[in-house]
């Protein structure tokens, strides 16, 4: 049998155990997470399709046109979303650095600055 003494080390390193397979599991699940697909062209697409639906081609071209329009029609979308983004971002970072001493201030444009290079260097 054993101690009381001796099961409340055997608890704690067990949590202590359990923790780091906890740490470990998240960490590899963080890093290991499969990278974006590219998101196919128009033409790939019309093409697949095609060969998947047997389009003749007048169906193709059809497609081929509706597929144009929407990816323009996507791409003002996002232009205009990328613009409400970034004013919603400002407005935040306003506030935030009328909260701030000068020094913080300093250091938060900083980090402001570093945040936005990551962002940039990410995108495709």
């Amino acid at each position: 049998m054993l101690t009381s003494k001796r099961k409340a080390h055997l608890i704690i390193v067990a949590t202590f155990a359990l923790g780091i397979v906890v740490g470990v599991s998240g960490q590899y699940l963080l890093f290991h997470q499969s990278t974006p697909q590219r998101s196919s062209s128009p033409g790939e697409v019309a093409s697949e399709l095609t060969r998947i639906l047997k389009l003749d081609q007048f169906q193709q071209i059809q497609l081929e046109q509706i597929l144009g329009e929407h990816r323009q029609q996507y791409q003002e979308y996002k232009s205009q979303t990328q613009i409400h983004y970034t004013a919603m971002r400002d407005s935040a970072r306003k506030r935030i650095r009328a909260l701030l001493s000068v020094d913080q201030q300093a250091l938060y444009d900083q980090w402001t600055r570093d945040m936005d290079l990551k962002k940039e260097k990410k995108k495709p």
